[in-house]
């Protein structure tokens, strides 16, 4: 026997499937769930799928200030259309997963799989138990939102962001708690959709892990397509019955509100319960299964991999996770690298990140030089009507080594990619400075940041 199971089926589980196949191993990954898990069907996909019916709608309202005349009255958001283009959406990326395990021979087994020994598994599916043997176990199962403690999720009313997408009807109102990364998503869908949206944060401002000169962009842009923002502001109560939430902003004062529905964004937490943890003698905490570089847990037999260990909760990372413990679990060598790991967020305007924020750079290294560049100075941005946001990019003055990336701004989750590049080939700010790039493009933004480092700049 030469077989490697998988735990799992969402980014980290089924790429470790297809990573472990092509090493020609047998493999079985037992799935809870729909194929692709939480990103495929209840996170990244869905809401970019939102989002991008929120950002065309957006476009229309102001095609006018484009010379593009339409009448105001003609202007309607379809929003069983758009649940249909999205549960579409999914479905052709779930038949494509499902395509990759028939294509390199890897057998699906859906139900709830618990480890029995370092080589046995027990699958139960309803009624049914199935007891099988493997060689090594990747385990990959993902994470789910954390509640308030005092209100537990109903999906009628307080809800978290999988109940969040699949909603009956664009709502009046919609209270969110939790100013992070999916708080600002769903918060910038829905407001630019005509919902009166708050947002509640408990730090003293938007996404608290990015640079303030950048949130500060987004919370702008947010209050301009009607958010109402209160930071510094904590949720003591919820009365479900009168659909009442009591908060208590940085003052000591005590305010009520009433919304259609709660969303509560305020983070998620690794599956690690009843898959057989303890009785296996894997280290692992509420803040994940415990792993080392290579992906291996304190049980040399078994892997982990994903959201499920904690740290970097992202698609793109659990790919990467994916694969190393795969490549472990199959006998090769593979370390995972962290270096360059982009950071996306996509409200309007974008946020994308790469390597240290300024804050963390100036903790690090002391004295750093900062390059910026406005999209306001920018043909691309200005002619697209999309003139908010900057690049900004933090070079190490000793070297000129990069340390980090962040773009506000139209479509900088796909400009980030330029600076991850940079940052995984340890390219360094002056050899930048020759680079020729195509004009007129938002790119240009990039060079010109770069050139501000070393005093070069040519249109700021």
């Amino acid at each position: 026997m030469n077989r490697i199971v998988i735990i799992g089926g969402g980014p980290a589980g089924y790429v470790a499937a297809i990573t472990a196949a092509q090493q020609d191993k047998e493999v079985i990954m037992v799935v809870d769930g729909p194929l692709g898990g939480t990103c495929l069907n209840e996170g990244c996909m869905p809401t970019k799928s939102l989002l991008k019916s929120a950002d065309t709608y957006d476009l229309v309202k102001n095609a006018g200030q484009m010379g593009i005349r339409l009448s105001p009255n003609s202007i309607e958001v379809d929003w069983a259309t758009v649940q249909e283009r999205k549960r579409e959406v999914i479905s052709k990326l779930v038949n494509g997963i499902r395509y990759l395990m028939g294509k390199n021979k890897i057998k699906v087994i859906q139900g709830r799989a618990s480890i029995l020994s370092s080589n046995r598994l027990r699958i139960e599916n309803g009624n049914e138990n199935e007891v099988i043997d493997a060689n090594k176990v990747i385990i990959s199962t993902g994470s789910e939102p954390i509640p308030l403690p005092f209100a537990p999720f109903d999906g009628e009313w307080i809800i978290h962001s999988g109940h969040a997408m699949s909603l009956p009807a664009i709502p009046d109102s919609l209270l969110i708690v939790g100013g992070g990364v999916i708080g600002c998503e769903f918060a910038s869908i829905y407001s630019r959709l005509g919902t009166k949206v708050t947002v509640i944060e408990m730090g003293e401002k938007l996404l608290p892990g990015e640079d303030d000169d950048i949130t500060s962009i987004l919370h702008d842009e947010l209050m301009n397509q009607g958010v109402t923002v209160h930071t510094s502001t904590t949720v003591k109560n919820i009365n479900s019955t009168s659909k009442t939430v009591f908060l208590e902003n940085g003052d000591g004062k005590l305010v009520e509100m009433i919304s259609d529905y709660v969303l509560v964004s305020i983070g998620r937490r690794p599956r690690v319960n009843g898959i057989g943890l303890e009785e296996n003698d894997i280290d692992f905490s509420r803040l994940g299964i415990s792993v080392d570089d290579r992906m291996q847990t304190s049980n040399p037999s078994i892997y982990a991999c994903g959201d499920v260990i904690g740290g970097i909760q992202l698609a793109h990372v659990a790919f990467h996770e994916g694969r190393v413990a795969a490549l472990n679990a199959c006998g090769q060598f593979a370390q995972v690298n962290y270096r360059a790991i982009p950071r996306c967020i996509y409200t309007s305007p974008e946020i994308a990140s790469v390597g240290f924020t300024e804050k963390e750079a100036r903790q690090k290294y002391g004295e750093i030089k900062v390059g910026e560049f406005a999209f306001s100075a920018n043909g691309k941005a200005v002619l697209s009507n999309k003139p908010v946001g900057k690049v900004k990019v933090l070079v190490n003055p000793q070297y000129n080594e990069i340390l980090g990336f962040t773009i506000v701004g139209q479509h900088a989750t796909e400009l980030i990619g330029q600076g991850t590049i940079m940052l995984h080939a340890e390219i360094t700010a002056d050899m930048m400075e020759d680079l020729v790039a195509a004009h007129p493009t938002l790119s240009e933004s990039i060079h010109e940041a770069l050139l501000n480092v070393v005093g070069q700049a040519v249109h700021c």
